[in-house]
């Protein structure tokens, strides 16, 4: 499959957002540590056996994965959508909505999956992209030609609503409420981040 360099310029280009670099280089760091620290996934794993004495593990589940496989999809999502993302609100609400939604996506796994390690940044993830849906319906990102952010989306909310009905080791459920609570934060946000005020904004910083 050939590449379209001109067409992946732009979101290329979104990898200098800083604070989705960090997410992504802490992430895959932590990640790594696995490999010579087999044990580092499961103590760091959401376990609803656990979570009352040690609440942290909400958080701290959200650095580990299962596999470098699951680390590479769950990390080039982050780079695609993460960047963009912060492009549009900037590293603090990125940051905001990245761990409330892992929160609300962990808190989801506590519910549907009581028996069940939880691990991985599915649903912090999802929040990206519910925001970035709630704010840029519209925007394309090219992935083998250019496809609208709601697309994507959609896709993924058909798989996460059928996968809630088939017995998987998927946590559809916490992708669900991760995805809800980007959303929720992207209308929150709408009259702020409106796109003809974000032109505005670059016109007057390239004009700087």
């Amino acid at each position: 499959m050939s590449i379209d360099i001109r067409r992946w310029s732009d979101t290329m280009a979104r990898i200098t957002a800083q604070m989705t670099a960090t997410l992504l280089i802490v992430t895959c760091a932590i990640s790594f540590l696995e490999i010579p620290y087999p044990a580092l996934g499961d103590n760091l794993a959401l376990n609803p056996s656990l979570i009352a004495t040690s609440p942290w593990l909400a958080f701290t589940s959200l650095f580990v994965h299962v596999n470098i496989g699951h680390l590479i999809q769950y990390m080039v999502a982050l780079l695609i959508f993460g960047a963009f993302l912060e492009e549009v609100i900037g590293p603090k609400k990125l940051v905001l909505v990245y761990f409330t939604s892992g929160l609300a996506g962990n808190i989801a796994s506590l519910f549907f999956y009581p028996n069940s390690l939880s691990l991985g940044a599915s649903g912090a993830i999802m929040g990206l992209v519910g925001c970035l849906t709630a704010l840029r319906p519209k925007a394309t990102i090219w992935f083998g030609a250019d496809l609208p952010v709601i697309f994507f989306a959609g896709i993924w909310m058909v798989t996460d609503l059928i996968g809630l009905f088939v017995p998987s080791d998927i946590g559809n459920a916490a992708h669900l409420a991760g995805f809800a609570t980007g959303v929720l934060f992207g209308r929150m946000w709408m009259k702020k981040f409106k796109v003809d005020r974000e032109i505005k904004r670059r016109v007057r910083r390239a004009l700087k």
